[in-house]
């Protein structure tokens, strides 16, 4: 009998362990494109969702880098992965920490760093964020570079499918070719002043 009650009691303890306490998220999906930047800066979307969907698209850079410079491991096509619970949790913890719906929908106080568009769903709403990043604050900043760069650790694969994504102004627009720009000469009055 003692035998058999300590054994109901290890059975019940171990099935309440496997209870999955899921936190109650009121994002559905968070989407953030980079955009281009006066260096090196890769146009980047990352979508991620409550179904734990993670899409990746990496672009080029908007000034080419020279031959021996390093990727840094940027990825470029596109990418699809499945993210943990955890991840997913972690990640709207932190969206609650920066208070997300409080946020401006616009940053645009510098001009020369990296673009960014957001979209946060959540209850049926849509956050619209577009930032250039020295202007957000640095907590905004650090959240949304955590999702932009989440793909190091997210480890996604290659994938032939093509993804739609809502973003308006984060298409890469090639540089013009200065290579064969010409300036005219000087005119003969412009030299005489």
């Amino acid at each position: 009998m003692k035998h058999s009650l300590i054994f109901l009691l290890t059975i019940a303890f171990l099935s309440s362990c496997d209870k999955n306490d899921r936190r109650k998220n009121e994002i559905t999906k968070i989407e953030i494109a980079t955009g281009g930047c006066f260096g090196p800066c890769q146009s980047t979307i990352v979508s991620i969702d409550s179904s734990l969907n993670y899409k990746y698209f990496g672009g080029e850079t908007y000034f080419t880098l020279p031959p021996d410079a390093k990727n840094n491991g940027k990825l470029k096509g596109y990418y699809f992965a499945k993210i943990s619970p955890g991840f997913w949790d972690t990640l709207n913890i932190k969206l609650d920490e920066i208070n997300y719906k409080k946020l401006d929908t616009s940053y645009q106080h510098s001009v020369d760093d990296q673009s960014l568009e957001v979209f946060i769903h959540y209850n049926n709403k849509i956050k619209h964020i577009k930032a250039q990043s020295a202007s957000l604050p640095d907590s905004v900043a650090h959240m949304f570079y955590y999702v932009i760069n989440s793909y190091k650790s997210i480890k996604p694969k290659p994938t032939k499918d093509t993804f739609n994504f809502e973003f308006e102004n984060q298409r890469h627009i090639p540089m013009p070719n200065i290579r064969n720009v010409k300036f005219p000469p000087p005119s003969k009055n412009s030299l005489k002043n």
